[in-house]
């Protein structure tokens, strides 16, 4: 299972005189305008087609997932066009109704190292043949695990996730606080993981909007201090946690307005009666949709703070680093990879707290001096999760692997 630390050292060292081969990498997820993971493959493969030494290879889906059975509503954005990605043969081939199409790719991937993004349990029959057919044919399968576990438990979710994890030489995670989450899953996958980060995401961004045009915009008053809640409505993202804060947040800060912005994957009616229960509706603006790439600055040039309040997480969060590329104070629960997303403790919350969420919120919206150090602290943090650096250690990974592999193998 995968090569050794010892495999890997002996790698490393190896790779120095084998620095001018070349090694042929495929990937393996999906792309705009598609949703998913796109957003970060996007980042991950104009990075990588900057390091010296590899020939990238993307496969990815041109259909995938049945649109009635998505709860995101369409699963293709249809505000961006397919970008282009120079140095990097794409085939966007796999469908999720087309065994055929899984088959073919596996069959026809050219990569040495083949380097799958993992996120779904529904797309476990794809990867599943795709990746075994790959390892049938002596591919090093690396496996980047956007979820170690189901963000909705069940343990026919989790074996899926399993039967993949199987599959996998090595794994990389995005925090160390996965690590023990995929022990638990997998056993195995102790000596065989490395933490590289998720890096900033940056989508269209005009950067002239103001908070004031902005707050004109979503009709919020320009002087409101204003709390974004962003991304896919889902039971572990705590938003009932957000709305019972949100009584304690006004009586300190009247002039709050709360966005949702997102489309729920649940039965929104229960949240909308608690709505009516707490009296707060007059300081929310809810836009209960899926929100294009286009209009996400929008939103964030309206806030004042971004709050993942999430109640149970093992990740690492992509709205986390939208807050950070706009530069919004974050406060997150202790769940996770969300901690490393700030430095200060006071941004830091138990989950499932409301009444600690509210506290944090009510500091950060009446204490410029606290406003100002989450800002401050901002920087250093955007300047780990920059794309070169992740794109350095994630080649440096391809090439220990071949090397370990051939010197395992005798070449």
């Amino acid at each position: 299972m995968g090569p050794s630390k010892e495999d890997l050292a002996e790698g490393s060292r190896s790779a120095a005189p084998a620095a001018e081969q070349r090694l042929t990498v495929t990937l393996i997820g999906s792309l705009p305008p598609i949703k998913g993971v796109s957003p970060y493959m996007s980042h991950l493969l104009r990075s990588l087609a900057d390091e010296p030494g590899l020939d990238i290879e993307f496969i990815g889906f041109r259909s995938i997932y049945p649109k009635r059975f998505y709860p995101g509503g369409d699963p293709v954005d249809r505000s961006l066009p397919a970008p282009q990605y120079p140095g990097v043969t794409v085939r966007n081939v796999l469908s999720w109704y087309n065994p055929l199409s899984w088959i073919w790719a596996g069959m026809t991937l050219k990569g040495d190292i083949v380097h799958a993004q993992w996120w779904s349990y529904i797309l476990a029959p794809v990867y599943a043949t795709v990746l075994a057919i790959a390892k049938l044919r002596g591919k090093r399968i690396l496996l980047t695990l956007h979820n170690v576990d189901p963000h909705e438990e069940a343990w026919w979710k989790k074996a899926l996730y399993r039967a993949i994890f199987l599959l996998g030489d090595w794994f990389i995670i995005h925090s160390e606080a996965s690590r023990e989450p995929l022990r638990l899953v997998y056993s195995r996958s102790a000596d065989v993981v490395s933490v590289i980060r998720h890096g900033l995401l940056t989508p269209i961004s005009r950067g002239d909007l103001s908070p004031a045009a902005a707050r004109q915009r979503l009709g919020i008053p320009v002087e409101n201090k204003t709390i974004i809640c962003f991304g896919n409505i889902r039971p572990y993202k705590g938003v009932e946690d957000l709305l019972r804060a949100l009584p304690e947040v006004l009586a300190a800060c009247p002039s709050a307005t709360l966005v949702i912005a997102g489309k729920p994957w649940i039965d929104w009616t229960p949240l909308d009666q608690l709505i009516d229960e707490l009296k707060v509706r007059s300081h929310l603006r809810l836009f209960l949709d899926f929100v294009a790439e286009a209009e996400v600055e929008l939103f964030f040039a309206a806030a004042d703070v971004s709050v993942l309040p999430y109640t149970h997480f093992e990740g690492q969060s992509s709205v986390g680093t939208l807050s950070l590329f706009f530069r919004k104070p974050l406060i997150v629960s202790q769940v996770g990879g969300l901690p490393d997303l700030v430095l200060d403790p006071r941004a830091v919350v138990p989950p499932a707290n409301p009444r600690a969420l509210a506290t944090a919120i009510t500091s950060v919206l009446t204490d410029d001096g606290l406003r100002r150090k989450l800002e401050a602290d901002i920087e250093e943090i955007a300047a780990n999760l920059s794309w070169e650096p992740i794109a350095a250690q994630t080649a440096q990974l391809y090439r220990s692997l071949e090397g370990a592999t051939n010197h395992s193998s005798g070449r």
